[in-house]
């Protein structure tokens, strides 16, 4: 660190002052030039252009990280997104199968229930229909339910 720059005594001005435009400095009140040190020959050379070569190194370090963070970064991404399009795919196949898979089950249980076909089956095991068919007609009395023998219908809730 360097040492402060001393001021150099100035001569006192006489009593009369000239009027001075307003944003300016009298020469008086001006500080002295600093005199100029001057460094070793050869080691400040070296000195700075080691840090500049380190500091050149240190941001090619930082940015090729950087770049190479973010391309892994966008390398991922797409992967993940093509997996998920491949599961998309797959999946989408899947309900396709299975929709065709439905409509040729209900298909085959029209068929397998078609009246038709029934009475076919019928015939071939050996079973017709009634010839005399009777229709049996309950009388019009109130039911009485189960359990409910001793109870009248009028004092039933």
């Amino acid at each position: 660190m360097s040492l402060p720059a001393e001021r150099t005594p100035v001569a006192a001005e006489p009593a009369r002052r000239r009027p001075s435009r307003p944003g300016t400095v009298p020469p008086a009140h001006r500080a002295a030039p600093l005199p100029k040190r001057e460094a070793p020959a050869g080691s400040r050379a070296a000195t700075s252009s080691a840090k500049r070569r380190k500091h050149h190194l240190g941001f090619f370090v930082f940015s090729a990280f950087v770049v190479s963070s973010m391309i892994l970064t966008i390398v991922t991404l797409n992967v993940l997104l093509a997996q998920t399009s491949f599961r998309m795919d797959a999946a989408q196949e899947r309900i396709d199968r299975l929709t065709q898979e439905q409509v040729d089950l209900v298909r085959h249980q029209a068929a397998l229930s078609a009246p038709g076909r029934i009475a076919a089956w019928a015939r071939r095991h050996d079973m017709r229909l009634p010839d005399d068919i009777r229709f049996l007609h309950v009388p019009s009395t109130q039911a009485v339910p189960a359990g409910g023998a001793g109870i009248s219908p009028e004092a039933a809730p």
